[in-house]
This record gives structure tokens, sequence and C-alpha cells, in this order.
């Protein structure tokens, strides 16, 4: 199924060697994106995609290792197959290797990242957070493409992609496309999540943890210590380190420190400059500010206020698609 899906898809390609260009495209399926390739695109990357009512699906064949930050304002569901090649997913600051053949199931708020192989082919699927309640998948789950319980939903997938027709139709009949759209979420809750959630690997937070993370979240530009969220959580500092090192996998400062950059970026990319977007998200000190922010998006403050992303899904598109 996995290489139907790629060999059979007719889908509309762009065809680009212009990493700026190809986050660009990817934006109108997947969120606002930045593609960033390690030494460039030594041959065109392809991608392309359509949208299905509360259903969004691109695949993407970069053709040189590279990574991807893909930007949202609300919670929505992604679920990433892995055709071909590798990659990683960062989750909860913690990173989780996709190997081909088999896929990762989760929620994603703000800044999901992700690095791929340069032989790397995935289908991606955004799902609206309605179809898939959370208590019915509590972290992120990696699943076999072979999964017997995965294939009805994968072909009809590759019965969409595969035709045309079809996919002209989803874009021009209202009608066709909320029929496909209620068979794709049918499949979804009838067969996937059931086998997809008993592979669950990111348990939920202990309480404790989810306390901290509440009051982190309500204060993230205030001079909070680590005492004052562990007053919150209602245990002992050392407790509360235990626990966000074996749920979370960073320290509490840590979270705090990441979700105040995160919080950074989408103002630099909204507009602010780089001293205004630290002071507001609690940076007092610019030089620790352009420390931090450097470690973890690889690049300088300023250089994500000059380059920035699309704004939204629903970006314009680029100009003309290149031909092969």
């Amino acid at each position: 199924m996995d290489f139907r899906i790629l060999a059979d898809s007719k889908l509309p390609l762009l065809r680009s060697r212009e990493a700026v260009e190809v986050g660009r495209h990817l934006s109108r399926f997947l969120g606002a994106t930045k593609v960033t390739p390690v030494d460039g695109f030594v041959r065109p990357a392809r991608v392309g995609g359509v949208r299905i009512g509360a259903f969004s699906m691109a695949l993407v064949e970069l053709g040189a290792p590279a990574s991807i930050e893909a930007f949202s304002l609300g919670d929505y569901a992604v679920m990433m197959l892995c055709l071909h090649g590798s990659a990683q997913m960062e989750v909860d600051g913690r990173t989780i290797p996709v190997l081909a053949n088999h896929g990762l199931l989760g929620f994603a708020h703000g800044v999901v990242r992700a690095t791929f192989s340069g032989d790397c082919a995935r289908l991606v699927v955004r799902i609206d957070p309605r179809l898939i309640e959370r208590r019915s998948l509590f972290g992120t789950a990696r699943f076999e493409l072979s999964n017997p319980a995965i294939e009805p939903f994968l072909e009809q997938v590759h019965s969409v992609l595969s035709s045309r027709a079809m996919i002209a139709a989803i874009d021009n009949e209202p009608s066709v496309c909320g029929r496909v759209e209620a068979l794709l979420a049918t499949l979804l809750q009838r067969t996937c999540l059931p086998a997809i959630s008993d592979n669950t690997e990111l348990p939920i937070a202990s309480r404790d943890v989810r306390r901290a993370e509440a009051y982190i979240g309500s204060n993230v530009a205030r001079n909070i210590r680590l005492e004052d969220i562990a007053r919150a959580a209602g245990v002992s500092v050392r407790t509360l380190q235990t626990s966000f090192k074996r749920n979370r996998h960073v320290t509490p400062m840590q979270y705090l420190r990441n979700l105040r950059l995160d919080a950074a970026r989408q103002r630099l990319l909204a507009g602010s400059s780089v001293g205004e977007a630290a002071l507001d998200t609690g940076f007092s000190h610019q030089g620790r500010f352009a420390h931090y922010y450097r470690g973890r998006f690889g690049h300088s403050p300023s250089a994500t206020r000059g380059g920035g992303v699309p704004p939204t899904i629903d970006a314009s598109p680029p100009g003309q698609f290149s031909r092969e």
C-alpha cells in the first residue's frame, strides 16, 4: 500500500528547488510551514495536496535531508505516514524516530518540528480535532502501516489520490467533498483509532505535571521561580523535577523557557522587533535570549524576523507550478 499511494498519486505537484516556495505550497494544506534543506536541493522537491473538509493531505518528497517547522494557532491532530526513508518528529521535547512503513499520530499545538532523510517520502494528514476525542488518544502513537486495522483508511486515501477526476470533484463539488469526508471520518474513528490508541507511547502526564503546565501556561511572561511552579503543582521541587523528566524529558524551567521561546517566535513572525519579542515573553537579557533562541531554532531571532513563514494555512498559493 505504501508504494501504491506514492506511485499512483495523481495530485498536481509543485516541483521546486526554492525552500520558501516549497514551504508556501505546503502551508496551503498543513499550516504555515518553513522548510530548511541541509545543503540545498540537489533536485526539485515534489509536494502536492488536497483538502477534504476536516482532512487535509499532502504528499511530500523533498529529495534532500531537511527539517520542517509547521506553525499553528490552535489544536489539530496530525498523522504522518513514512512511505520511504526515515524521519524524526519532536513531540513534547522528545525526539521520536519514524521508519519506513510506519506512522505517527498525535495532537499538535504551536510549533511542530521534524527532520527527514534525503530519501524520505511521506503522506501527512492534518485532521480536525473534533474527529478525535482526546480521551481516545492520550499521547502520541506510532503504528505500522501493515496493520490490518489501518488498511481500510489507507485504501480510501489511495482511491482518492490516484484519481484526477476524484480530486477535481472534491475541489469543485461540495456534496462529493462531504461524502468523501464522511467516509474517511468513519474509517478513522471505527477502524484506525481503536488500533492506533493501543500503541500510544507517550502517556498522559501525571497530575502534578499537568498542574505545573497549567500554571506555567498562565504565567509565561512573568518572572516565576521553580519553587512557585512546585507550589502550584502541590508537590516538592524534587518531586516535580522527577515527574517532568519522566513525563516530558525536560526540567520544569526548560519547559517554561521553551514555551517562552515559542511565544517569542510567534511575535517575531507577526512583526515585533527582537527587543519587543524578548521583553514580552519574559526575557530581560537580549544576549541570553538570542543564545537560547539559536539553540532551539538553529538561527538568530533577527533571521526569523527577516525571513519568516507564511502567516496562515490559507496563504496565497505560489504563482505557477514548475515542470520537470
